[in-house]
């Protein structure tokens, strides 16, 4: 389960190494949802005492990706094919309110950014890299909630990202994603666009759209994929 699990930056304590191994390895489904993290186990994985395992299990119960059961312990969170039109539409209600806010805020600093995203965003898209994109795809609307400069905005962008990528990677949307990058690469740059023309109401519509499409997608593949090939009683 843990074994060669290295997160890529380097930390400053131990703790932080830690908590940042098991967030990445809970996120690309290295560990699984519903599985145990067990207290004693991850002590001597990691070569510590209790304390700071405690610690880090309970910083990532806040974030959402575990739950301290009474008498059983920490378990990975559980995800669920139900949450999926829960997620886009706060993500259409995230977006839509962080490109309003930012639409008045934008500078040209803020436009050059987004254009190396939008670079890299374009490449990957190019080269059918799903994971890439995905990737700065999260980092493109983090940004932008930046730019909003709306703390909270920010805090709840990052965790309903994580959360779509855990779902992403769990049910392996491999195919449908990949069906998808180009047009939503294109929705990106449209959106982007009317960013820098300071066009709110077509922005909005825009993300909207582009949200309901994508979820439709989904839920489209998941009925035909993973419900059809599901037994039944």
């Amino acid at each position: 389960m843990l074994d060669g699990l290295t997160p890529t930056k380097t930390y400053l304590t131990k703790e932080e190494f830690i908590f940042n191994s098991l967030r990445e390895a809970i996120m690309q489904c290295k560990i699984l949802p519903g599985e145990r993290l067990v207290i004693d186990h991850l002590s001597e994985t990691y070569k510590v005492s209790s304390i700071p395992i405690r610690t880090v299990l309970q910083r990532l119960q806040a974030e959402g990706l575990v739950d301290i059961i009474p008498h059983t312990g920490a378990v990975v969170s559980g995800i669920s094919l139900d949450t999926i039109d829960e997620l886009f539409t706060i993500l259409s209600s995230l977006e839509n309110m962080a490109f309003s806010v930012a639409v008045r805020k934008i500078t040209e600093q803020d436009i050059a950014d987004l254009e190396r995203i939008m670079v890299i965003m374009d490449r990957a898209a190019e080269q059918a890299n799903a994971d890439e994109w995905s990737d700065y795809n999260r980092i493109f609307h983090i940004r932008i909630a930046e730019i909003a400069q709306m703390n909270i905005l920010i805090d709840f962008t990052k965790r309903i990202f994580d959360q779509w990528e855990r779902i992403r990677r769990f049910y392996l949307f491999k195919e449908v994603f990949a069906h998808r990058l180009p047009q939503s690469q294109k929705d990106h740059r449209d959106m982007f666009e009317l960013l820098k023309q300071h066009k709110a109401a077509e922005l909005t519509e825009k993300t909207s759209r582009h949200n309901t499409l994508a979820k439709e997608a989904y839920q489209t593949w998941i009925n035909t994929t993973i419900v059809k090939d599901q037994p039944t009683n």
